[in-house]
């Protein structure tokens, strides 16, 4: 029941010309492309996505598909990265699997994001 309350507040679709989620709830009203580099690679969000997605699989998986079949039917073509067990369950006639040689690049590459979105924070609030 928590569960759907919180899945309502989310929605997938184009706003101001993009796709996007927008998260509305719980005093919180914004896009996810806002927060992608910053908050949700946060250590408070990162710490606790084994345990949500441990509960949320089933959402998770409905709402991308969604997601994917509102961008295609625009004419969007699809990349999807995430985890296999995961990716396992989208619908798709297409599918193909990229592997790293080092699997540390993934950490440099979260770490990189949040360096360079707190920077662009910071020199957008210099702007003003």
């Amino acid at each position: 029941e928590l569960l759907a309350s919180y899945c309502k507040m989310l929605e997938f679709g184009k706003f101001n010309g993009k796709f996007d989620v927008k998260i509305s709830g719980l005093g919180y009203e914004l896009f996810v492309s806002d927060v992608c580099n910053t908050v949700l690679k946060g250590p408070k969000v990162g710490k606790n996505i084994p345990t949500v997605a441990g509960v949320t699989q089933g959402e998770v998986i409905g709402f991308v598909q969604n997601a994917l079949n509102i961008m295609t039917k625009d004419g969007v073509n699809v990349l999807l990265e995430g985890r296999e067990q995961t990716l396992n369950y989208i619908r798709t006639p297409y599918r193909f699997e990229l592997v790293l040689d080092d699997v540390n690049i993934i950490g440099a590459r979260r770490a990189a994001q949040r360096i360079g979105a707190q920077a662009l924070k910071e020199l957008e609030s210099e702007q003003t």
